[in-house]
């Protein structure tokens, strides 16, 4: 149970941040705001770090794992954060924010394709489900 609230909170605090940065949008270009944005990130890592004096798992990293975390970086973090600003710059964030939130959809058939994980109908129920609301937005 401590997952699903955990993943509330999650789902509250990312719905709450695009409200944030909707207003913050209002009078910046979008890159400048991103790079704004990302000295928040920057102090809050800072602050991750001041109190999380060890981090034993650094040692234990592979190249592939790197990697991977590093490319992840690099598109979430860069590449669809400046995507996503120009979009709510210029968008409605009422039909913004359903369209993004469909990448579980993305998620859901690079697991099939990729990693073979298996398709159940309650994974192709919630896929449609979301293909569906998007559909509704249009």
């Amino acid at each position: 149970m401590e997952a699903f609230f955990l993943a509330l909170l999650t789902a509250f605090i990312w719905g709450f941040v695009p409200f944030l940065e909707k207003v913050g949008l209002s009078s910046v270009e979008p890159t400048a705001a991103y790079l704004i944005r990302c000295s928040g990130v920057f102090l809050g890592v800072v602050i991750l770090i001041a109190f999380t004096p060890q981090f034993p798992s650094f040692g234990k990293m592979g190249i592939k794992a790197i990697f991977f975390l590093v490319l992840a970086g690099i598109l979430a973090g860069v590449v669809a954060q400046l995507v996503f600003y120009k979009a709510l710059k210029t968008g409605e964030i009422s039909k913004i924010i359903p369209v993004t939130c469909c990448y579980p959809v993305f998620s859901f058939l690079l697991g099939w394709i990729f990693l073979g994980e298996e398709i159940t109908l309650s994974k192709a129920v919630g896929v449609l489900l979301i293909l569906g609301g998007i559909l509704l937005l249009k």
